[in-house]
């Protein structure tokens, strides 16, 4: 990979040449890796009764100092062919899988080596880049491991699949529990040994939850078709070992709120800013009756998994026209809406906007009292020690903003959605009339997607997260919510 950046370019469109520029970085980038794998796969079959599928692999790459095989068996029972099953037999069919697996995944290339890199050094003033001198390296601050290994994972699963009234009904499920061992994790070390960072298998991790999948075809006729089908999933994660440290933060420092990897916590736990509470969990609050900064460090705020997904989809047919709906949702996940609190901060957001007039007296943050019937611009809210008001001075001080002085427990809120992800229309064109020209059909398709959403979170799209589709999720940030889109499609078989 190539990268060149020119800085302090004046531009000029006759001269397209970035070698006028005064300042220009250019990166080479090379990553090299050698993957050896061999494979056997055996299978045995019982009078369409039992069928066994034995598998065993040997990897090697040139990033992991050590070798690995993994097995893996899967065992079908088709119970139902012990019935004596017909037309009129309600089970069409009938099958248990037993399935248990391993698998390795290779460290990334060159993490055995202490490499070097371009570096920039800073106090107060503008950072000095080694760049700005005409280049230059030094040795990279990320020590290398000559002794990564695979990450190692291994799984157990059980399924049954059922099929009744000749096929019109088709239900499967899976159960599974998986475990990874030597999970890659880069941890701090003390900058006075050289260096910041060192990448080794630390971490563990285990897995367990199951998958459901339907489909049901209620009408089958000539030209009509309707169906219906559908999924839902459950999975619960826990991070059980962390190489000796208790939490790991997915954003590399980029955010107050962070989503976190914590020992005996699931994957990408919310952690941040918290009220003070008391030893029965109820805010410890001011003598005004308002929340206070928890001084102890960060605490768990919430979960962005979810509780359960799921899907659900209804199939039409009519003669050549054919259309297909399809909804998605989650339930139970936590997202940090960090946009709302920071423009709560700048009194930009709504609810700083709104009036009320108060039928009692008011506190606000700082001490004044509001008299009763007095119109205000505020949010009357009791945290427990009875109605306060919520106005520039909360909402400036803990209520609103940036970073970590403020109570970011606040800004996390339950983010459960649901969606209309897909509604497609298509109609075939075929018969004599293509014939003649030559074609065998023509299919029109029209398709929308993410047209409708239904959520409580005002203002963003909570199945999005700042950091992208990684690890740290749950996490809203000035962010683009997904897009929605109309697209018309023709497809022509000849």
């Amino acid at each position: 990979q190539i990268y060149v950046e020119a800085l302090d370019f004046l531009f000029n469109s006759r001269l397209q040449n970035p070698r006028i520029s005064s300042n220009i970085n250019e990166t080479e980038s090379n990553r090299r890796i050698r993957n050896v794998r061999y494979y056997g796969l055996t299978n045995f079959e019982y009078k369409d009764l039992l069928n066994l599928n034995l598998g065993l692999t040997y990897e090697n790459a040139s990033s992991s100092s050590k070798s690995i095989i993994y097995p893996s068996v899967e065992l079908g029972f088709k119970f139902g062919n012990l019935f004596d099953l017909n037309a009129n037999s309600a089970l069409s069919f009938a099958k248990l899988r037993l399935a248990y697996g391993e698998v390795g995944l290779a460290p990334e290339p060159h993490g055995f080596q202490t490499g070097y890199e371009t570096a920039s050094y800073s106090s107060y003033s503008d950072p000095i880049s080694l760049i700005a001198f005409g280049g230059g390296f030094r040795l990279n601050d990320d020590l290398g491991n000559p002794n990564l290994e695979f990450e190692k994972k291994k799984e157990y699963e059980v399924g049954l699949d059922l099929r009744f009234f000749r096929n019109r009904i088709k239900l499967s499920g899976t159960y599974y529990s998986n475990e990874t061992r030597d999970m890659l994790l880069r941890l701090d070390l003390d900058p006075s040994s050289g260096f910041d960072t060192f990448l080794g298998n630390v971490a563990s991790l285990e897995n367990k939850g199951f998958e459901i999948e339907f489909d049901y075809n209620f009408l089958k006729k000539e030209n009509w078709g309707m169906s219906i089908y559908g999924n839902a999933s459950s999975n619960k994660s826990e991070i059980t070992d962390l190489g000796g440290i208790e939490s790991v933060d997915l954003t590399n420092g980029a955010s107050s709120v962070k989503p976190s990897l914590v020992v005996g916590q699931p994957v990408a736990v919310i952690l941040g800013s918290a009220a003070l509470r008391s030893p029965d969990g109820s805010f410890d609050l001011d003598a005004n009756g308002f929340p206070q900064l928890d001084p102890s460090g960060d605490k768990i705020l919430g979960d962005p998994n979810p509780d359960w997904r799921g899907a659900a989809g209804l199939r039409i047919r009519y003669k050549k026209i054919s259309l297909n709906a399809l909804f998605e949702t989650s339930q139970g996940n936590d997202i940090a809406e960090r946009t709302r609190f920071v423009l709560q901060g700048f009194g930009t957001y709504g609810v700083t906007g709104n009036e009320v007039t108060p039928s009692q007296d008011l506190v606000n943050y700082d001490g004044d009292v509001i008299p009763s019937g007095t119109l205000v611009r505020g949010n009357i809210q009791d945290f427990g020690a009875g109605p306060v008001l919520l106005d520039e001075g909360w909402y400036t001080s803990l209520g609103g903003g940036f970073g970590g002085s403020v109570i970011n427990e606040f800004t996390v809120a339950d983010a459960s959605w649901t969606r209309l992800r897909e509604l497609s229309l298509a109609y075939i064109l075929d018969g004599d009339m293509m014939d003649k020209i030559g074609l065998e059909s023509v299919q029109f398709t029209l398709t929308g997607r993410n047209l409708i959403l239904w959520t409580g979170i005002d203002g963003i799209d909570p199945d999005v997260s700042q950091f992208g589709t990684g690890l740290a999720k749950g996490l809203d940030y000035f962010t683009n919510p997904s897009s929605r889109s109309v697209v018309l499609g023709i497809n022509v078989n000849f």
